[in-house]
C-alpha cells in the first residue's frame, strides 16, 4: 500500500512539473524571438510565431514596449515607456509605427509634459480627428456624394454645396425641369455666419456657407432627401451631390 502511494505521488509530481513547463514554455521560447525595432529590442517575453514576436508580449531595450506584436514589430494596442518609466506613447501601432488613435507625451524645454492627443498616421501626428470630414448618412435618392477640401485663408472657411440631377435644368414640352434645391441646413454642432445661393447655373444649384465654426455636424435637407456630414476641421470644403431622377 505504501509502495502504491509512493508511486502515485511520483506520477503526480511529474505531471505537475509538466504542467509548469507547458505553462512557462511560451515565455521561455519567446526569449529567442526576434524583435525587429532596434529601440525596443533586447529582452523579450511573450508569444512567438515563426521566430518573431507575435501576439501579446513585452520587450525591454533602450525603451520598453508592452502590448501586441505582429511579425516582430508592435502592431495593435500597446505602450512605450522610457528607461525611467515615463509613458511616451499609448495607443495603436501598425508595422512598428504609431498609427491610429493614441496619446503621445513629451518633456518640453521647461521640464513639463506636452501631450498630443488624437490620431497618428505612419508615425506622424495627424490631428485631433482621423479625417477632416466624415460622411455619416445619405438617403436613397442621393446617388453620389463627392467631398474635397483645401486649407482656408484664416480666419475664413467655407462649405460649398452643389447639387444636380440627370434631368434637372433640362427642358421638355412643359418647360424647364426643376433643379434640386436645398430646403434647410441644420447645424446640430457648429455654426455659420451667412449662406449665399448661386442659382445661375443651368443644371446645378450651389449654396456657399461662410465663416463657419468647427467642428460642424450638418444635416442637409435636399428636396425630400437627407445628407448628413461631419466637418471636423477648418477647411474650404466642396460637396458635390448627384440625385437620382
Amino acid at each position: 500500500m505504501k509502495k502504491y502511494q509512493s508511486s502515485f505521488s511520483n506520477r503526480t509530481l511529474n505531471f505537475l512539473y509538466l504542467l509548469i513547463f507547458v505553462s512557462y514554455a511560451p515565455a521561455l521560447i519567446a526569449q529567442d524571438c526576434q524583435v525587429l525595432d532596434p529601440n525596443i529590442a533586447g529582452v523579450y517575453t511573450g508569444n512567438c510565431k515563426n521566430g518573431k514576436a507575435s501576439g501579446l508580449g513585452k520587450s525591454i531595450g533602450k525603451y520598453t514596449y508592452e502590448g501586441e506584436f505582429k511579425f516582430g514589430l508592435p502592431d495593435g494596442k500597446g505602450q512605450i515607456t522610457d528607461s525611467l518609466g515615463f509613458i511616451m506613447y499609448i495607443g495603436n501601432f501598425r508595422k512598428g509605427k504609431r498609427d491610429g488613435e493614441g496619446v503621445a507625451k513629451y518633456h518640453n524645454s521647461e521640464g513639463l509634459d506636452s501631450v498630443l492627443n488624437g490620431f497618428f498616421r505612419n508615425d506622424k501626428y495627424v490631428g485631433l480627428y482621423e479625417n477632416p470630414f466624415k460622411l455619416i448618412n445619405k438617403t436613397f435618392m442621393i446617388s453620389t456624394v463627392s467631398i474635397t477640401y483645401e486649407n482656408p485663408t484664416p480666419p475664413n472657411s467655407t462649405i460649398e454645396l452643389s447639387m444636380e440631377s440627370v434631368s434637372g435644368g433640362a427642358f421638355n414640352v412643359h418647360g424647364e425641369i426643376p433643379k434640386p434645391t436645398l430646403g434647410e441646413a441644420i447645424f446640430q454642432k457648429g455654426s455659420y455666419l451667412q449662406m449665399m445661393p448661386v442659382t445661375n447655373q443651368q443644371k446645378r444649384n450651389t449654396y456657399i456657407f461662410q465663416n463657419l465654426m468647427f467642428p460642424a455636424h450638418v444635416i442637409f435637407k435636399i428636396s425630400n432627401e437627407e445628407l448628413v456630414i461631419e466637418f471636423n476641421e477648418p477647411k474650404n470644403y466642396k460637396v458635390f451631390v448627384t440625385l437620382r431622377d
